[in-house]
């Protein structure tokens, strides 16, 4: 049976290989009535002929719209603008399903219990020891709610509104906490969609992708909270380490009641032993990394990685609260 849906993919990269993502999506047992990709890059895509070919023949309409520059929510927006279904699917250039009966299988589940669309939930993939440990210290191994991997009927979107399209990150989570405002019979899709973007990445990059992203998101209401408990702690650590206890007792001799021995040392060691087993043990546990995995060592790489990348997030968050008082005070 033929289903009036629009694919809406964001292509940020010059590395997109649109007809491998093109053969993908015509091997499902449900293929979409169009397929719209904005692309935001600096390449211009080609479409092999015989791939044409095909498109024709499954009648899949294909748009191709440059835009180059603009957000991963603006280009979303250019999609839904220039859809013409009644259901609107989301994906990105690295998320993909591997299943062929992925969309069917949702959207009957969607039809079967009357629902008003799916979130999607995506499983971030990672081959080497290098991709682990920076999976381990990030998203986990347990599906995210996302966007990519979403079916919503068109109402939906049109009620929720447009994505955000002035930042380059966490537009897409906000727009699914909008979601709670409305009383839409929405469920988690079915089948999760994979992300292949942690593929040959290095920690370099996760952590200017880690700065970026909080730069530009940090002012976003769902993440108020998380930056004030990332402004709290700051404040304890910075208060132990100026304040010492002993420079107030006069004369540090052991004899002084007021004598605390070695209280900066013992608090910095705890710190550092409670971090360790919060970022090395109980979130990559939590995000449903296996023990086995963290231990005997793995651990370690996984908390320094993530202490780097919260001081790139802690950084973030500082630049965008000053940033935001100076346009105050302006």
């Amino acid at each position: 049976m033929k289903y009036n849906i629009s694919l809406i993919v964001p292509s940020l990269s010059d590395n997109f290989y649109i007809n491998d993502f093109l053969i993908n999506i015509y091997l499902w047992t449900l293929v979409p009535s169009e397929i719209i990709i904005i692309n935001t890059s600096n390449k211009k895509y080609r479409i092999n002929k015989t791939i044409k070919k095909i498109l024709i023949k499954k009648k899949i309409k294909l748009l191709i719209i440059n835009k180059k520059g603009i957000f991963p929510g603006a280009a979303r927006n250019v999609g839904i603008l220039k859809s013409k279904c009644n259901y609107l699917v989301f994906l990105d250039m690295n998320t993909l399903p591997y299943k062929k009966n992925w969309l069917e299988s949702n959207l009957k589940y969607i039809l079967r219990h009357k629902l008003d669309g799916l979130i999607g939930q995506t499983y971030y993939l990672a081959n080497t020891h290098k991709e682990k440990i920076i999976r381990a210290s990030t998203y986990g191994s347990y599906p995210l709610n996302t966007v990519p991997g979403s079916i919503f009927k068109r109402h939906v979107v049109e009620k929720n509104g447009l994505f955000n399209s002035t930042i380059r990150a966490g537009e897409d989570t906000e727009w699914i906490i909008r979601l709670k405002k409305y009383n839409f019979n929405v469920k988690k899709c079915l089948y999760p969609v994979c992300y292949k973007g942690l593929y040959n990445v290095s920690y370099l990059s996760m952590i200017k992708k880690w700065y970026r992203n909080y730069s530009q998101s940090g002012n976003l209401p769902h993440l108020s909270t998380q930056k004030n408990f990332y402004f709290f702690l700051l404040f304890i650590v910075c208060f132990f380490l100026v304040f010492n206890w002993n420079i107030y007792t006069f004369n540090k001799v052991s004899s002084n009641q007021y004598w605390v021995p070695h209280i900066t040392k013992f608090f910095l060691s705890s710190t550092i032993l409670l971090y360790l087993l919060i970022r090395g043990f109980f979130y990559p546990i939590k995000k449903k990394i296996s023990f086995k995995f963290l231990i005997p060592y793995n651990f370690l790489f996984v908390t320094i990685n993530s202490f780097v990348l919260d001081a790139a997030k802690l950084l973030a968050f500082l630049r965008v609260t000053f940033s935001k008082s100076k346009k105050q005070k302006k």
